[in-house]
This record gives C-alpha cells, structure tokens and sequence, in this order.
C-alpha cells in the first residue's frame, strides 16, 4: 500500500522502484495485508510487473469477533473498553488518533491496575523501543498508541484491539486489528464510534491534501529563502491551515530535490491534479470507514466487499457483533408520528441533496436562525423547523438512524475541501419518503414524550460475559471438566489478591481465566503460562499462589465430601 498511489500510505520516492527494477533486470514479488483490487493493480503497474500472477488469500478470521459499540463522549468509551478488558482479559492494545489521547488512554488503562504504556512519534527512539519491548515480552499488559505502533508488531495471544478513535480508512483499521488473535484463540477488535471523530479524521485530511492555492503560496514562500520560522509565520492561522502549508512545503522540497530545480522557479514541482485526486480517494476511504462503522450487516462481509469487490464467498460470519445478535435488535414498526418525523427529515434530505452535511440538516429541521442558514435561504424549504420539537442533537439522531438504516447515503464531495461530506437520499428513502414503503428501523421502544426517547440512537446491546473458548458459552463455573470447588477457592483468593492490590477482580484473572486454571490444573509455571490469559507478568506476581491452591487434590465429591481425593 505504500508504493500504490492510491494506497493509504503512498510514499512518493517509491515511485522509482519499478526503474530500479528495470535497471537491475531483476523479477520482483509484492506482499500487502490490506489491499484492495484496484491498489493491487497500482502495484503491479508501479513496479512495472508483466502479467504477474496474483494470489489473494482470505480475509475473514474466525477467531476475531468484530465489533462497533456506539459511544457519543469519552466516558461512554472508557465503559466500552473496561466491558472488553473485563470480558476477554489482556494483553491488548487501544489505538487512538493523537498524541493527547494515547496519553488519556493510557493513564485510564492504568488507572484500572493494569500494567499499562504509551506509545506515540512524540517519544524518543529509546522510549518507544522500550515500550515495545516491554509490550512484546509481557511486562506490559495493555497499550495505548497511534498508528505510529504497527509495522513489526507480531505478538501472538493479544486478546483485544480497541480503537477509541475512528481511524481513516478500512485498510488502516484492518491492519491495526488484524493483530489480534494470531495464536489462533478468541480475540476481539471493538471500534468505539462517535460521529464526532469523523471531524478529527477530516482535519487530518485537509492538513496532508493541501489545495493548488496552498501549494502555490509555498512555493512562492520557499523561492524567498524564508526560514523554518519565516514559513511557520506564513502558514495560516487555523491547526489545519498551517498542517497543510507543512504537507506541501514537504512535498515540494521532495519535488525540486528529485527533478533537480531550484526552490520558487518556475511551477510547482508536484502533479497537482494527481493531489486532487489523492484528496477525493481520501475522502472516499473514510467514507468507507464511516460506512462499516454504521453497517447493519455482517461486518466481516463488508471486509471482504471492500478488499475483493463482489459478494462472492461473502456469506454471515456468525462472529461478528451482528451475527451474534449484540449490536442490532432490529427494526421494528413505527407509529404514526414516528413515520411522521421520518418522512418529513426524509424530505429535508431530498430537497438539499448533495448538497449540505449532517450537521446543517439538522439546523434546518431543528429551525436555527444560524446566519449562514439564513443568507442561503434555507429557512424558507418547506421542512424548515418541522423537527423543532426535536432540537439540533435530536435531528442529528434522526439523521444518523436513517444513514444507519440506509434510507440516506453519506457522500464524500467531489469539489471542496478535504474531508467533507453531504447527506443524499438513497433509493430505499425515497421509497420510504413517497410511501411506497413503510421503514421499520431500530428506534428505543416508544415513550411517552414524542421529543423523548423515540428518536435517539438503539442502545448497544452488550453481550454476557464468555467464559468458554470460541463458539462456546458455558456456565460460570467455565469449562467442560472444571472442579467447582476448586473454581470457587480460586475465585476467593482472587477477590482478596485484589481488595488487597485495590484493583477490581477482572484485572487479577477474569472468570474465563480461572475455568481453565480449575480444568487443566497445571502443575508448574511453563505448563501456567499455557494458560490463556495467564502472561509472564501475571505468572511472575501470581503464579506461586496460583499453583499452591492448583496442587492441593482434587475433589471428586460434592460440598459434603470436600476431603475426597481424586485417584487419578
């Protein structure tokens, strides 16, 4: 993906691998985890590759249990995650977009009483190397980290991959919670999506796709010899205006460096049309991500839409949270006013199609006296302030059940700057608009107040707690051939480990953990660290407490014949 120009992570020097390649008259293999069809192609032409024989494996992971948990504010988050750490246990890693939040991310994880670290590009080499070491080894249970931890990271029992910020594209979000699960054990990848993370990506967007007049200014900027300072000076007032201006004083001094021309003369020596184009492709790809995030269906399926193209072999999973039934409880008939409200926001959509964003919707319908709303006119559409009763937050709701339900599409522009969306109406909402059809979609169940709860966002429907191995849900007391008496003496010495360490019990070993322990009793520490959920640090500050309750006999009757000893 870093060679292809429509790849997610296209670096511009590799562009002359292919004449590298000519020149050495040498055959050539390209590998990528997350490639679609048409970046595959790119490759392929990039490294000038005749008829190449093209093998693409699976996509789908059967041990991973995909899922997206809808969480508006960063405490709903932090519940999303101690939910997924308290029901898969650890090690595992939470991605995030900056800096600052890895570090909030972080400092949570810790809080908690897990052995937690960060890690971003902020860090010097030798800490970021030791947190990476220390991740890989087991001294660390949980990490917080931006994209910057990836390439090389192969650990194989991580049990989660949390993403607490929506990443930028499907590639980039399935690479990162990819590395889950490589021992081939249950594991889960949890996106915790807000919609208003979209505008954290959009910002990266227009800061690393600046336009032709930002790519003019600069080069106009670096013909005066201006310094770093000077040209700080001159890149804008806004964070994305002076990340642009950075993005293109780079891409420029790559552009004169590799076609040999001095700075400022003559045009810019970047493709500027092929940056535009780059821009849209962004734009598309969080599309995408947006899309999965707001999938009502397999999201397994949706992966191998994206990558393969066609629906071919792309059947339900059963593993993911809506084939599991976790996510969606499904659509249910609407009453008269519910339809109602339905059709009108249906109608506002229509009538500005293609033209306006979410949040602007959302003032028509809610009648805001905004002044950009008014200088266009837009008080004087006939749904204006049809939803008043509603308020802006309770239209944008609205408006997100009906992308959530497909009535209405989330398109990237054309035109414009980096990042930006409209809403337009889909085949099935004007269906629904006209009447042709009657939508059931997933509202909460109906109450009392019309402006209450009909319209806010369906609840996440959060599964039990799994205390078996894949596909399996047992009993508390875990798997098939536990001693539950000895369950319950591990589960009492854990409840005072923990009251004892002030952490909550998950954090020590969770239920699961503590069913295999009672099941397959191991007699010493390697046959321990066996165990999944048992890592060399919780061997280290557990194990010998562990294999003293382990290496007592077993029981063989029931509480009235705690005494009774196991022949075997």
């Amino acid at each position: 993906h870093c060679i292809s120009q429509w790849g997610h992570d296209f670096r511009p020097d590799y562009r002359r691998l292919g004449r590298l390649r000519e020149e050495l008259g040498v055959p050539a293999s390209a590998f990528t985890a997350t490639a679609t069809a048409e970046v595959r192609a790119d490759i392929a032409r990039q490294l000038g590759l005749s008829e190449p024989l093209e093998l693409v494996t699976g996509f789908a992971r059967p041990n991973l249990t995909l899922a997206v948990e809808d969480a508006t504010d960063r405490v709903a988050k932090a519940r999303a995650l101690d939910r997924t750490v308290r029901e898969v246990g650890t090690p595992g890693i939470v991605y995030a977009s900056t800096r600052k939040n890895v570090e909030l991310w972080a400092a949570l994880l810790a809080e908690r009483g897990l052995v937690a670290g960060c890690y971003h590009a902020g860090m010097s080499d030798e800490e970021r190397h030791r947190v990476q070491d220390d991740f890989l080894e087991g001294r660390i249970e949980a990490i917080a980290a931006t994209n910057a931890f990836g390439m090389g990271i192969d650990k194989a029992d991580i049990r989660f991959v949390v993403h607490a910020d929506l990443p930028g594209s499907v590639e980039a979000y399935y690479q990162e919670a990819g590395r889950a699960g490589r021992d081939g054990l249950e594991a889960r990848c949890v996106l915790l999506y807000s919609p208003v993370d979209i505008r954290t990506q959009e910002f990266f967007l227009a800061g690393s796709n600046p336009g032709v007049r930002v790519f003019e200014r600069a080069w106009h900027a670096l013909g005066q010899g201006l310094d770093e300072a000077q040209l700080e000076a001159q890149a804008g007032r806004t964070a994305a205006e002076r990340m642009a201006f950075s993005t293109a004083v780079r891409l420029l001094r790559q552009g004169a460096e590799s076609r040999h021309v001095e700075l400022g003369r003559g045009d810019p020596p970047v493709d500027l049309a092929a940056q535009q184009e780059k821009a849209q492709r962004d734009a598309q790809r969080l599309g995408a991500m947006v899309a999965y995030a707001q999938h009502r269906g397999c999201r397994t399926a949706f992966i191998y839409r994206y990558f393969a193209g066609g629906d071919e072999e792309a059947t339900e999973c059963g593993t993911c949270d809506v084939c599991r039934g976790w996510r969606f409880a499904g659509g249910r008939d609407l009453d008269e006013d519910e339809l109602l409200r339905v059709r009108i926001a249906l109608s506002a959509v229509a009538r500005l199609s293609g033209r306006f964003g979410m949040q602007r919707i959302a003032q028509v319908l809610a009648g805001s006296r905004a002044r950009p709303l008014v200088e266009r006119g837009l008080d004087r559409i006939p749904t204006f302030g049809k939803l008043a009763a509603l308020g802006q937050d309770g239209a944008r709701q609205l408006l997100g059940l009906l992308v959530e339900g497909g009535l209405v599409e989330r398109r990237a522009l054309e035109t414009g700057r980096p990042g930006a969306f409209v809403l337009a109406l889909s085949d099935a909402g004007r269906d629904a608009m006209t009447g042709r059809t009657r939508p059931r979609l997933p509202l909460p169940e109906r109450a009392e107040s019309p402006a209450a709860g009909p319209l806010s966002a369906p609840a996440l429907r959060v599964p039990a707690p799994r205390t078996g191995g894949a596909g399996s849900d047992l009993d508390p007391a875990g798997a098939a051939g536990a001693d539950p008496l000895l369950f319950e003496r591990l589960r009492e010495w854990r409840a005072e480990e923990a009251k004892k360490r002030g952490v909550p019990a998950y954090v020590v070993f969770h239920d699961r953990t503590l069913s295999a322990l009672a099941a397959l009793r191991p007699a010493d520490e390697n046959a321990l660290l066996e165990i999944k959920g048992v890592g060399p640090a919780k061997a280290e500050a557990y194990g010998e407490a562990v294999l003293a309750i382990l290496n007592q006999p077993r029981s063989t009757g029931g509480p009235e014949a705690p005494g009774a000893v196991d022949g075997a």
